[in-house]
C-alpha cells in the first residue's frame, strides 16, 4: 500500500487531487492544510509519494519540501503550483522535489505521470537484491554505479587526489584513506607497475579499492597502515587492498519559520538511519526453516566450548588448544554457509579459520600469544551477541550489524603476528604526507 499526502492549503484543490486519486487502487491519501503540518505529519510517519503546493501560509512548500527531505529522502516529493515559472521550479527541484506539474491539472496528464511514480517508488521499496558484481568483500549491496580510475600515470594519480579531497565529501577519515592509497600508487607507479582504484558504495558506507597491489608485500602494507592509518577497516587480499569508509549523517535543521517544530532526539535517532537494505531479526526467522534452530541452538554449546580452548590457550599456548579453537570455528563457519544472509559473516569466519591454520608453535610467545587469546574472546563474544540479538530476543533491527566489523577483526588479528618494524630498504621510497 503506497501512502500518498496532499499539501495545499486550498480545500477545493485537495478535493480536486482526492477525486483523480479516487480511480488508483493499492493507495491510502492523507492531507496537510499547510506546509508546517505536513513536516509534523512526516516526522511522524513515512509517505511515499507527496504532492506538495508551493505558495501556502504559514510555512510554505519550499521550506516544507527542505525538511522533509532531510527527514526521509525517499520520499518522493511533486510540486504542484500555479506558478508556471523556470525560477520556482529549478527551486524546488534544489531542494529535493522530484518533478513539477503546474495547475490547472489535466486529468489524462497527471494519472500517466502517476502511474511513473508508483511504478519508481515501487522499485524504490523492494529490499536491495545481492549483486554479483560487487568487487568489495565488504558487502554486496551497493549502488549500481562505481567510480574507477586507472592509474597509468601521475596526472591519472593528481585527477584522483583532486576529485576526492577538493571538495566536500562528507565522508569519515577520506583524507587518511585517499593519502595512504596515494601513496601505495606512487610506489606502484615509480616501479612502472599500472593499478586501478575503483569505489563502490551504498547509502552508509563507501568502499575504496586498490587493485592490482600484488607488488606489494602483504607486510609492509600492513605495517604501514598501522603507523598511519591505524583505524583503518580494512581486507588485503593477494591482488586488492579494501577501505570500508562511514558516511556522516548531516544533521537535521529545524525550519527557519518562525514556528517552532520539536523534534525529539529518539526520532532524530531513528529518522537519520534510514537503510535500503535493512532486514530485522524478526523478518528473516519468520522466513528461515524452522529445521535450522536447532543448529542455531547448538552454537551456544560451540561458544561454551571454544572460550575454554582459548583461556586454556592463553594460559598454556600450544597447537593442541589451538586446533580446539580452529575446529570450533570450523563448526561455527558450517553452520553460517547454510543459513542465507549470512555470506559475508561466513566469509569472516572462514578467513579467521585459514589463518589459525598457518600458526605454528614457534610463533606463541608470551604477548603475542596474550593478545591473540584477547581478540578471539571478543570476537567470540560479539558472534555470541549476535546469534542471541538475531535468533533468541529477536531485537537486532538490522541481521547485518555485525557483518563488517567481524569481518575486519578477522583480517586484522593477523597484524598480531606481523612485525611491526619496516625494512628501510623495502619502503623508503613509499611516499606519504
Amino acid at each position: 500500500m503506497c501512502k500518498v499526502l496532499i499539501v495545499d492549503d486550498n480545500d477545493n484543490n485537495r478535493l480536486t487531487l482526492n477525486l483523480l486519486l479516487e480511480e488508483v487502487e493499492d493507495i491510502e491519501v492523507y492531507e496537510a492544510e499547510d506546509g508546517q503540518v505536513a513536516v509534523e505529519m512526516c516526522v511522524k510517519n513515512h509517505f511515499d509519494l507527496i504532492f506538495m503546493d508551493i505558495m501556502m501560509p504559514n510555512m510554505d512548500g519550499f521550506e516544507a519540501t527542505q525538511f522533509i527531505k532531510q527527514v526521509n529522502k525517499k520520499s518522493m516529493i511533486i510540486a504542484l503550483s500555479a506558478l508556471d515559472d523556470e525560477g520556482s521550479k529549478n527551486r524546488m527541484l534544489a531542494l529535493g522535489a522530484e518533478d513539477y506539474i503546474t495547475k490547472p491539472l489535466n486529468a489524462e496528464h497527471f494519472l500517466q505521470r502517476l502511474k511513473q511514480y508508483l511504478r519508481i517508488i515501487a522499485q524504490r521499496n523492494q529490499q536491495i537484491p545481492k549483486y554479483p558484481r560487487a568487487i568489495n568483500p565488504f558487502n554486496a549491496h551497493v549502488f549500481h554505479r562505481s567510480t574507477m580510475f586507472r592509474i597509468d600515470n601521475n596526472e591519472s594519480l593528481a585527477q584522483y587526489w583532486d576529485y576526492w579531497l577538493n571538495g566536500e565529501k562528507n565522508i569519515i577519515n577520506l583524507s587518511d584513506c585517499v593519502r595512504i592509497i596515494y601513496g601505495f600508487a606512487l610506489w606502484l607507479l615509480k616501479h612502472e607497475y599500472e593499478c586501478s582504484i575503483v569505489v563502490e558504495e551504498n547509502d552508509e558506507k563507501l568502499y575504496m579499492m586498490l587493485l592490482h597491489v600484488k607488488p606489494l608485500r602483504s607486510n609492509i602494507i600492513k605495517n604501514i597502515l598501522l603507523k598511519h592509518f591505524a583505524s583503518a577497516k580494512y581486507i588485503l587480499s593477494s591482488e586488492m587492498l579494501t577501505f570500508q569508509l562511514d558516511k556522516e549523517i548531516k544533521e537535521i535543521k529545524q525550519p527557519s519559520n518562525n514556528a517552532v517544530m520539536e523534534v525529539s532526539d529518539e526520532a532524530k535517532k531513528i529518522l537519520s538511519k534510514t537503510h535500503d537494505n535493512v532486514l530485522s531479526a524478526v523478518e528473516y526467522v519468520n522466513s528461515t526453516a524452522i529445521s535450522f534452530f536447532s543448529k542455531i541452538d547448538g552454537l551456544e554449546i560451540i561458544n561454551d566450548e571454544t572460550d575454554k580452548a582459548i583461556l586454556a590457550f592463553e594460559k598454556e599456548p600450544n597447537k593442541r588448544h589451538l586446533t580446539i579453537i580452529y575446529e570450533n570455528f570450523q563448526e561455527y563457519a558450517e553452520i553460517l554457509a547454510e543459513l542465507m544472509e549470512f555470506e559475508h559473516l561466513g566469509f569472516a569466519v572462514r578467513t579467521l579459520i585459514n589463518f589459525l591454520g598457518t600458526l605454528t608453535e614457534e610463533q606463541f610467545d608470551v604477548e603475542k600469544s596474550k593478545r591473540l587469546a584477547a581478540m578471539l574472546l571478543n570476537l567470540l563474544h560479539d558472534l555470541s551477541a549476535w546469534r542471541e540479538n538475531v535468533f533468541i530476543t529477536q531485537i537486532a533491527r538490522d541481521i547485518h550489524y555485525l557483518d563488517s566489523s567481524l569481518l575486519s577483526s578477522c583480517i586484522q588479528i593477523e597484524a598480531i603476528f606481523e612485525e611491526k618494524s619496516l625494512e628501510t630498504n623495502e619502503d623508503d621510497d613509499i611516499e606519504f604526507f
